[in-house]
């Protein structure tokens, strides 16, 4: 019930950025009233681009589960990043992506139950890492002239420096909690976690520093990933009839990811459109109707790749493996709710 609820709630917040980033749109001369304008050379390597992503984005995950000694094919990767995309896009019934990745993960490796949760978690960390680096190479030096454009620019982007600050102190936050001198004073002082979940959690995060060679190639892995996944969404401004050159719209990404992928509306929709729009309104002048072309044509890149992963998540059993997640995370919640209670 709770589950459906929150659905609901974030449909209806998707449904009121949509309108809001459609509502300037002149309808009758606008680029959706007049598709055959549309350049559709620029379909194909928006979704090799979106493609190379999920390749990209699964060769991060094959190094963060190889540093924690789970080993699997880098095929088998891709395959898992393109059955947790499905999930992430298409809200499918209600159940993450990275819950999808971690069934089936420990599927295969039931003995590595919690590394392999850790390392679906840090996955997402070493992207928000990625993500910061390159939103601060792309600003450094030019925030004071990107920010003087509309109030609602200049919000974004002062929010974005405090996001990306933010996160990357908790990272080091965690990875300085997680050494063991500290970690042992921790606990020395009678301070324990109720949750044998986050008790063990330092020891298998602590990994990534003992083997931080494989965490740095999988950071530039991320930073390559970046510019690739950004530039779905230039061939998305092409399409649609834009001429814009990339530096925008790579300038404007890293803070339109940010704000989609908080968890206001189903897989980003509207928040990305209405962020998207205001950004390369004001740093391109594009109009309304193409930013928003673009920001959905860019979606439907990544969404193309979400049809072999619904026959990748079938061939792996799909109904039942969703009966078996779902159960799980019952368990572990009754699990987790006892342990607190027993504490």
């Amino acid at each position: 019930m709770k589950k459906a609820l929150l659905l609901l709630v974030k449909l209806c917040l998707t449904g009121l950025c949509l309108g809001w980033a459609l509502h300037e749109v002149d309808w009758n001369s606008s680029i959706f009233s007049n598709p055959g304008s549309l350049a559709w050379r620029w379909a194909l390597p928006g979704v090799a681009l979106a493609g190379l992503t999920a390749v990209m984005t699964a060769a991060r995950l094959w190094l963060l589960l190889g540093a924690q000694g789970i080993r699997i094919s880098l095929m088998r990767a891709v395959e898992l990043t393109l059955i947790g995309n499905l999930f992430n896009l298409a809200a499918v019934g209600g159940i993450g992506g990275d819950a999808v990745r971690i069934f089936l993960l420990i599927r295969d490796h039931p003995e590595r139950k919690l590394a392999v949760t850790i390392t679906v978690l840090f996955d997402h960390l070493v992207g928000l890492v990625a993500m910061s680096l390159v939103f601060y190479a792309l600003t450094a030096g030019r925030f004071d002239a990107l920010a003087s454009q509309s109030p609602e620019t200049r919000g974004m982007l002062r929010f974005a420096w405090m996001f990306f600050t933010g996160g990357l102190v908790m990272v080091l936050s965690m990875f300085v909690v997680s050494y063991p001198p500290i970690h042992d004073r921790i606990h020395a002082r009678g301070r324990h976690w109720k949750i044998a979940f986050m008790r063990q959690l330092p020891l298998v995060y602590d990994v990534y520093r003992r083997k931080w060679r494989q965490g740095l190639v999988a950071l530039a892995v991320a930073m390559a990933m970046l510019p690739v996944y950004y530039a779905t969404f230039w061939c998305g401004a092409r399409l649609a009839g834009s001429d814009v050159a990339p530096g925008p719209v790579l300038t404007a990404m890293p803070v339109v990811d940010m704000l989609s992928a908080l968890p206001l509306s189903v897989a980003g929709l509207g928040v990305r459109e209405a962020s998207l729009k205001i950004l390369m309104e004001d740093l391109t002048g594009m109009p309304p109707d193409v930013a928003v072309a673009s920001s959905l044509v860019g979606f439907v890149f990544t969404l193309v790749w979400a049809i072999p992963g619904a026959l990748l998540f079938l061939k792996t059993g799909g109904r039942s493996a969703m009966t078996e997640i779902r159960k799980l995370e019952e368990e572990d919640a009754v699990k987790d709710g006892d342990e607190g209670v027993a504490s």
